[in-house]
């Protein structure tokens, strides 16, 4: 038998520093889905994102938060929240699981998040998703998730815009 996954707030268990090595693997993820080289190091990435791997505390701030999912107290997935300043909003940033903990880690993280939101006040999740990302972009809309449009974007790759409403608690 198999233990279940966890979710926990890094911030509360002092897991900073699983919180930043999972989003280096993100960031490493998606520079090679957009065919970039891989950074073999934090120290190779841009410093915005080198910072975010470096100190997420300062990224994630409350009322923001750093998911983690846990198993057999080894982190194999999280997400951030972040405000978006002047809205009833928290954007969901950085899902990720890694490669043998697929197929419901994400999913759980999403529940979390959610309820998260919900304690917290925030009446909607919003996200940015790269469009041929399909698996994720499927358990979004099975989550709720609907497209949204938003103003154009200043990046370098279009990304497929989401949101979904939070049930107060």
């Amino acid at each position: 038998m198999t233990s279940p996954i966890r979710v926990l707030d890094a911030r509360a268990a002092n897991r900073w520093a699983d919180a930043g090595a999972l989003i280096f693997e993100y960031m490493g993820a998606t520079q090679e889905e957009l065919g970039l080289p891989v950074p073999a190091s934090v120290d190779e990435l841009p410093a915005r994102m080198r910072d975010e791997c470096l100190d997420p505390a300062s990224v994630y701030r409350v009322p923001g938060v750093f998911l983690l999912a846990l198993h057999d107290d080894r982190p194999v997935g999280g997400v951030g929240l972040k405000p978006v300043p002047g809205t009833d909003a928290l954007k969901v940033s950085r899902l990720y699981a890694r490669p043998d903990h697929r197929g419901g880690t994400g999913k759980l993280l999403m529940e979390h998040a959610h309820a998260y939101a919900a304690r917290q006040g925030f009446a909607r999740l919003v996200l940015e998703v790269m469009p041929q990302r399909h698996q994720v972009i499927g358990l979004y809309r099975r989550l709720g998730y609907t497209e949204v449009k938003r103003e154009e974007q200043h990046r370098a790759f279009r990304m497929l815009s989401m949101e979904r409403l939070i049930t107060p608690v």
